[in-house]
């Protein structure tokens, strides 16, 4: 295919192709419970050599190893001492990358962060950094008590408010950095490990000293505890923010390409809340390059899945969302089985995440049979493809005038439309089209007040009114297309079905200048969410479209067009040379394309504004089948076609 109808077709098919990235990210942790460190190092190698092919064979893109559980090193650390056992002479890192990258894996090391130790078997040995005292970097409460050496919790923890802590954790992050050819830097325990408790956070003289020096508060006041806590919360998302810098100056150090992630509560309200991990704020200001939410979720609390990842999914960040799933709870008893976990890869990839983690390795390969396995891996497979689909049943094109969408910003009460000022505009346009020559353009223009929304009703005489909208069979998946260049929007689509409603999920807006597909399955139930006496269930033989949702902060320019659904499954672009539309491309799309030869019209491949001989050539080189009419049909006459295309080609490739 030339290249200007490869052009046409990569930019159409954009948003499938992204959503086809979610299956070359398939990663595995395994933490250092799971790979041998003590013995007979030929032995070790071995193991360890089997376990990353296990991992290629499996599919797996990435390994996620663990070299830090508790201060202590797994590879030969310049900063930290060996972890009790390690046999001398074997660097377990070392061993695993080059296992992994000899195997086309990619290996992340994964460092336990704010860990102190967890145990009082056995003493933190010499060296390390539980021994610091000037300052210590234990914790002490309110009552003047420190922290005993196996924890509050399930480990005793650094103190993160102290720049010493800050500053030895990145020498550690540094060190494996610069000296391993490591694929990424992933952080796990960034969190403040004994909860929330006003009086187990930091209470020692210097933490006080250092909020009274920030805040001009008194950190053993209970009347500040609300202060305080967000106090530890943003040094926590200091040293996160501080890591980062010390990946990128790696990075630019080595030339190479590390990626820095995080493992992190399961919901981003649970994380602030709870464990004052503010993992809205790292995705907002995108200090990782991956957020790996921990939906350790089994049969018994799955209902909590779609929920969370969507809270997460719906921060306005770069950061790409790879949900961990726990294998190893869906193989215990009543636990789900393969079953809840493809269940779950398959809604995490219908809600736009990047791919999926498992937790952990043997917990996949032991506790999985071979045909859950395999189960797993076809599935997942199977959707590393763009989904298929056709253009569907057109329902608003915006070529003549603004359809069911004609209605002003305000026509919605302010409760379902805020924030926006008079200077918003709804018009057709065009100067910009997904296909054909117009769409409709938003330019929203914000209050000041804060966030805004705009609930934009659909309906000819009546707005978001069923009587008003087409009664569509409530089967196959129903959208629009959106370009914007304006970040941290999103949307969302409600219809009636018909006496109720209920909206779609909430997906977040590209913002990178180029149309994109957003789309619901209507049979999807795991896609909707009950909203005026719906339940979240499209049980109606039909449906209409009620409205559509939009959601932002700050002025904002959205094109929208062509509104669609297709019964008979999902949304898709346009294939090149399917002039009628029809989802293939045969004897009647060459039809079109004689009849509308020269003029503006359906059958432009190329999107020149007319039929021509490069949208011939897209139908030549998509045909579906034979065809005697292509063979015996009148097509203009073959010389000047040919003088025709090659001019084309020549002006186009002209300096």
């Amino acid at each position: 295919m030339s290249r200007f109808l490869l052009a046409f077709v990569f930019v159409v098919t954009a948003s499938a192709a992204a959503q086809a990235e979610f299956g070359d990210y398939r990663s595995i942790f395994v933490d250092r419970f799971d790979y041998p460190y003590t013995g007979n190092i030929a032995t070790m190698t071995n193991e360890i050599n089997a376990m990353m092919q296990d991992a290629a064979d499996e599919g797996f893109s990435e390994v996620i190893w663990q070299v830090r559980g508790r201060g202590d090193a797994l590879y030969n650390s310049n900063i930290e001492p060996d972890v009790n056992g390690l046999t001398p002479g074997f660097d377990p890192l070392q061993t695993a990358l080059d296992a992994a990258h000899s195997r086309g894996l990619k290996l992340h090391a994964w460092f336990n962060s704010t860990n102190l130790w967890n145990t009082n078997a056995i003493n933190p040995p010499a060296g390390h950094m539980y021994h610091n005292t000037n300052p210590s970097f234990r914790l002490t409460d309110i009552n003047g008590v420190v922290e005993p050496q196996d924890g509050w919790s399930n480990y005793s923890s650094v103190n993160p408010i102290l720049p010493e802590v800050h500053t030895h954790i990145n020498n550690v992050v540094n060190d494996v950095a610069m000296n391993y050819d490591v694929d990424g830097i992933h952080l796990d325990y960034i969190r403040y490990i004994p909860g929330n408790s006003f009086d187990r956070l930091p209470h020692d003289s210097v933490s006080h000293q250092m909020f009274m020096a920030d805040e001009g508060l008194d950190g053993s006041d209970p009347g500040n505890a609300t202060a305080y806590r967000n106090y530890v919360k943003g040094r926590i998302t200091d040293l996160v923010a501080s890591i980062k810098q010390t990946v990128d100056a790696a990075e630019l150090s080595t030339s190479r390409t590390m990626e820095y992630s995080a493992s992190v509560w399961r919901d981003p309200d649970i994380g602030e809340n709870d464990y004052l991990q503010d993992y809205r704020t790292w995705m907002e200001n995108d200090y990782l390059d991956v957020v790996m939410p921990m939906l350790y979720l089994s049969a018994s609390n799955d209902h909590l899945f779609d929920p969370n990842l969507l809270n997460t999914l719906g921060i306005a960040s770069n950061s790409r969302v790879v949900p961990t799933l726990a294998s190893y709870l869906h193989t215990d008893p009543g636990g789900g089985g393969a079953a809840l976990t493809i269940s779950q890869i398959e809604r995490a990839y219908n809600f736009g995440a990047d791919g999926v983690n498992f937790y952990d390795f043997p917990a996949y390969f032991d506790d999985y049979s071979v045909g859950d396995r395999q189960a797993i891996k076809s599935f997942f497979d199977s959707i590393g493809d763009p989904p298929v689909g056709t253009p569907g049943d057109v329902i608003d094109d915006f070529e003549i005038d603004e359809g069911h969408f004609h209605w002003p910003y305000n026509q919605s009460p302010v409760s379902q439309t805020f924030g926006l000022s008079a200077a918003t505009t709804i018009d057709r346009v065009t100067n910009e089209a997904q296909a054909g020559i117009a769409s409709q353009e938003l330019n929203l223009v914000d209050d000041g007040a804060g966030v805004w929304q705009l609930r934009h009703d659909s309906g000819i005489a009546t707005a978001a009114s069923p009587a008003s909208n087409v009664a569509l069979d409530a089967t196959g998946s129903i959208g629009f297309w959106l370009k914007t260049d304006d970040p941290g929007l999103s949307v969302q689509i409600a219809v009636d079905d018909p006496g109720t409603a209920d909206r779609g999920f909430l997906q977040n807006i590209i913002a990178d200048g180029d149309w994109h597909l957003y789309q619901w399955d209507l049979e999807n139930d795991n896609q909707w969410t009950g909203w005026v006496g719906g339940n979240g269930v499209i049980d109606g033989p039909t449906v209409t479209i009620d409205s559509i949702f939009f959601y932002g902060d700050g002025d904002a320019t959205i094109y929208l067009d062509t509104v669609s659904h297709n019964p008979e499954g999902a949304l898709g672009a346009p294939l090149p040379g399917d002039f009628n539309g029809d989802g293939d491309v045969d004897d009647g799309d060459l039809t079109q394309w004689q009849a509308e030869y020269g003029l503006n019209a359906d059958a432009d491949a190329d999107d020149d504004g007319d039929s021509d001989g490069f949208d011939f050539l897209a139908w030549q080189q998509n045909f579906t089948g034979s065809s005697a009419l292509a063979a015996t049909s009148a097509v203009p006459e073959p010389s000047a076609l040919t003088l025709f295309v090659v001019g084309l080609y020549w002006h186009r490739r002209r300096p």
